[in-house]
């Protein structure tokens, strides 16, 4: 479902350090229009609200008035596939996971951006690394900014605390997949009426591709490595997504694992939370995974952070190329990143009504409010907002500082070798729309353990021959190579 707010705009403002004066009526503002999707639930009366604050502060400061788009993550991408195909979208969020992001540049989706950050305020630009302004960029070409958050998140399984305490199970222990197999065995024969280990959501038993193969090689779906290898394979013929496979079925076929996981519609962490299932894979960053889920205790780290191409860039926010406004628009842009007021306010909501500041300095809920009850759903679910590290800390947070701390999680992470490579697959949709199909027959299955890989392995091979894929994967491999040559 869709929900109406409104929200404003700050970088040509900034460029050109022009204010306002507050006697401009709203009816003589440009008005944008801003996609976000939503993580949680935003009741209509309580965004009304926002709306109005964000618009009066917006509108005195920098001229400008939005309509912000709310829309179910699971609809997102299609609902702005087909926004952008009009004015109807000025700024929007969008994902680029299996190389979304050449696919909105190559279809003429979104504006480049390049002159415009160029020219920007050096707050703006001081904003981004290197690596960041990359993972936005296409050809030497810039199309947004990305989300300013922690990258390369590390594994852990996420484990249903009582029967964690019952057993005298030391979570924290568990580093490895096979100190977790023997954990998961123990749970099976005390509770053999629950799911030991279900999958991290829906039927994806997790989504921490970087810690099975490198999905990150210039920005394609269907061009994979093994970890720290630029030599390009498919995604079944990778020793680590093979060594992942090889536990799920082994624990399928003993019984751990939920026999009907391809059909699951449910969150993991919702199933362990509930006592249903003791255990699932889960991607943990620089919030403790524990904070945020109740009735849960979270393992040691069993794979350490590593970051592939759409890891550092995996939510952007960027103009739509049918943009009425690209001047406002961009300033919008960079207020997200650089106005902490605007920023507050569009991800917590109203202080005082959705968050309080408490004599700590650290934002919370309001006495008798939980994420359950809040009503305006940014503050349990901040992951879609511009800039994460503008916010207040949250009670709930290990650290003091979340600019510090991001940047030194950042800093630790193994980065693809092949970060930055592009290969231009646009005018090869036929054989992209096979392999998907292909990927998406096999995949789910090998990795909940429903099938083995070796069981399989030969015919998946003869159908990537059949489609062209080993062809395609050499003229990807032969352009990686000159890349690297000369980088």
């Amino acid at each position: 479902m869709k929900k109406k707010v409104l929200a404003g705009a700050l970088c040509a403002a900034m460029m050109a350090g022009v204010l306002t004066p507050a006697a401009v009526s709203a009816d003589d503002m440009t008005t944008l229009s801003l996609w976000i999707p939503t993580l949680a639930t935003y009741a209509d009366d309580a965004v009304a609200e926002v709306e109005s604050a964000i618009n009066e502060y917006l509108g005195e400061k920098y001229g400008l008035q939005v309509n912000l788009e709310y829309v179910e993550i699971g609809n997102f991408e299609q609902a702005i596939n087909l926004a952008m195909t009009t004015d109807e979208v000025d700024v929007t969020c969008y994902f680029t996971g299996d190389g979304q992001l050449s696919t909105y540049v190559s279809n003429g989706q979104l504006l480049d951006i390049t002159d415009y950050f160029e020219n920007a305020s050096d707050e703006l630009k001081n904003t981004f690394t290197e690596a960041e302004i990359t993972a936005s960029s296409m050809n030497g070409r810039m199309y947004g900014l990305v989300r300013k958050y922690q990258y390369g998140g590390h594994e852990v399984a996420l484990m249903n605390k009582d029967i964690v305490e019952e057993l005298g199970i030391d979570a924290k222990s568990i580093t490895t997949m096979e100190q977790l197999e023997e954990v998961l065995y123990q749970v099976h024969e005390a509770y053999p009426d629950i799911y030991t280990m279900v999958p991290q959501s829906t039927s994806e038993m997790t989504w921490a591709w970087s810690a099975i193969a490198d999905k990150g090689i210039g920005l394609t779906n269907y061009a994979y490595a093994d970890w720290g290898s630029t030599e390009l394979k498919s995604l079944f013929e990778c020793e680590g997504f093979a060594e992942f496979c090889g536990y799920m079925n082994k624990w399928y076929n003993d019984g751990l694992i939920m026999s009907d996981a391809l059909s699951n519609t449910m969150e993991g962490s919702s199933m362990v939370t509930a006592g249903s299932a003791f255990c699932c894979l889960h991607n943990g960053d620089v919030d403790p995974l524990d904070a945020i889920y109740p009735n849960m205790v979270e393992s040691g780290v069993i794979a350490q952070p590593r970051a592939i191409s759409t890891d550092i860039g995996n939510l952007q926010y960027g103009i739509s190329a049918n943009s009425a406004h690209p001047d406002e628009a961009f300033t919008l842009l960079g207020a997200m990143y650089t106005d902490p007021e605007f920023a507050t306010l569009l991800a917590y909501g109203i202080e005082g009504e959705h968050y309080v500041i408490n004599d700590k300095g650290r934002a919370e809920y309001p006495e008798g409010m939980t994420a359950e009850t809040e009503p305006y759903g940014g503050f349990s679910a901040t992951a879609t907002y511009a800039n994460f590290l503008i916010l207040p800390v949250k009670e709930t947070a290990l650290y003091e500082d979340a600019k510090t701390t991001v940047e030194e999680w950042d800093a630790s992470v193994e980065v693809s070798p092949a970060f930055g490579f592009f290969y231009d697959t646009s005018d090869n949709t036929d054989f992209l729309t096979a392999y998907a199909n292909l990927e998406d027959k096999y995949k789910d299955a090998l990795m909940t353990g429903s099938i083995a890989l070796d069981d399989v392995l030969p015919q998946i091979k003869s159908e990537l021959e059949s489609i062209g894929f080993y062809d395609v994967l050499a003229e990807t491999q032969t352009a990686l190579d000159e890349y690297l040559a000369n980088n």
